[in-house]
């Protein structure tokens, strides 16, 4: 059913917000990336969300695949969590001391997630991921990283370089992707490509004695949805191990959403270091670092330092555990992957019948399609041969449709365990018709 969707509340929102607020949003991912073209505010305003759906301000209804940028893995509002945390909120909120569901977790992550010797909590991805560096370069007595090109991990100094390369192509080298940041951090991070066998076994060779840590995506969810090439994430596993260099993935979109150990336990690798955070609440504040001991040890004598008021909160700890307890017992893995497999297919059907150039490639939890006449995507750079307008042409059609998908192409489509498959049946008829009147 197309409906003409009616923005009023929202934009009147958007404007008196940009009053208060820089760019009237608090975080630069909620605006949408064709900021206030002509059809939709910079950023809706929701009311609610419930199970599969989302409510905005205006009365719109839309079945959700942003999930919050992945954290809603079960579904919004689940019941189970909720309830456990409203019980949780009449004994107050933070105390400045511990709390018993911190062991109670961390019990649940060890014996779901292969590298979880021990786990250290944090409130957010930026900062699990600025802890992770932290004491990898403690370890090593080295100071300098590796990320690759395309990979996020949080706006911290540190790795805040070659994000959106496409951005500023006019820059030479490694890009800077903010004012603000120390020049002596520049030196400090090594760029690579994701997928380039030859080109970080060279990088690695030729720095290593440089080189304290190696971060990464293990599946890119910056770029849409870019997995690793097989082999690729052996391959940095057995480079980190000979040249002495503490190896961390970024587990803040995969982690508790593509298996119950992450993308580690799917892909068979083992980090020294991993960072959680999104589907680790289900939408409640909250991430961890784990690891092995050798290294977490670090924060234990003090050698590392790591605090925070927040961290660890009982609210979130009490969310966590119900989230980890559902993921460990039902077969949520089962239908999410049941479910995004028929949603690809399903698109990458239409695609061909509908004689349209485009793919769609990722993990069933997280995936995205694109137009483009390439039959894959390996890396970031092939990322020049989308077609972005149409794509947020699509999406907005979508929303007249009902169906909520980000309106940037480098975002995942994410699905949770409340979608339903009346849902799954209305976003691929919808999908389909707007893929034919648009083609």
């Amino acid at each position: 059913m197309v409906k003409e969707l009616n923005f009023t509340k929202s934009w009147k929102l958007m404007i008196e917000s940009r009053k208060y607020i820089p760019t009237g949003s608090s975080s630069r991912a909620r605006l949408w990336k064709n900021i206030c073209h002509d059809y939709l505010p910079c950023s809706l305003f929701i009311k609610k969300a419930s199970g599969s759906y989302i409510y905005d301000v205006d009365g719109n209804k839309f079945i959700d695949y942003r999930l919050g940028f992945g954290p809603v893995i079960l579904g919004h509002d689940f019941h189970a969590v909720n309830n456990a945390v409203e019980k949780a909120l009449h004994n107050g909120q933070v105390y400045a001391f511990n709390n018993e569901m911190e062991i109670e977790v961390a019990k649940l992550i060890k014996s779901m997630v292969p590298c979880a010797e021990r786990v250290r909590y944090c409130n957010s991805g930026t900062e699990s991921t600025l802890l992770a560096l932290r004491i990898g370069r403690a370890f090593t007595g080295k100071d300098k990283i590796i990320k690759f090109e395309g990979h996020y991990h949080g706006w911290h100094d540190f790795v805040l370089f070659s994000t959106d390369p496409f951005s500023h192509k006019e820059q030479k080298g490694i890009m800077q992707d903010s004012k603000g940041i120390p020049k002596v951090v520049k030196p400090t991070v090594f760029i690579a490509e994701w997928n380039d066998f030859e080109g970080i076994s060279k990088l690695i060779k030729d720095h290593h004695r440089e080189i304290g840590a190696l971060i990464c995506e293990p599946v890119m969810g910056n770029s849409g949805s870019i997995p690793p090439k097989p082999g690729f994430l052996q391959l940095l596993k057995k480079l980190c191990k000979i040249y002495n260099i503490v190896l961390i993935f970024d587990e803040v979109k995969t982690g508790f959403r593509v298996a119950r150990g992450g993308a580690q336990e799917l892909y068979g690798v083992c980090p020294d270091l991993a960072c959680f955070a999104k589907a680790l609440g289900n939408g409640y504040p909250v991430a961890a670092v784990v690891g092995k001991k050798e290294l977490m040890q670090l924060v234990e004598t003090g050698e590392v330092f790591h605090g925070g008021t927040y961290a660890a909160n009982p609210i979130s700890m009490v969310a966590s555990r119900e989230v980890l307890g559902i993921l460990k017992k039902k077969d949520v893995y089962k239908y999410l992957n049941w479910y995004g497999k028929e949603m690809m297919n399903g698109m990458q059907d239409i695609f061909k019948d509908r004689n349209v150039d485009g793919i769609v490639q990722g993990l069933p939890s997280m995936f995205q399609f694109f137009f483009t006449p390439l039959k894959e995507f390996i890396d970031y750079k092939g990322l020049e041969n989308i077609n972005e307008k149409l794509f947020a042409k699509v999406q907005f059609e979508l929303l007249k449709r009902g169906v909520m998908i980000d309106e940037d192409n480098y975002e995942p489509i994410y699905n949770s365990f409340s979608h339903k498959v009346t849902d799954l049946r209305k976003t691929l008829e919808a999908f389909d018709e707007v893929v034919k009147i648009l083609k």
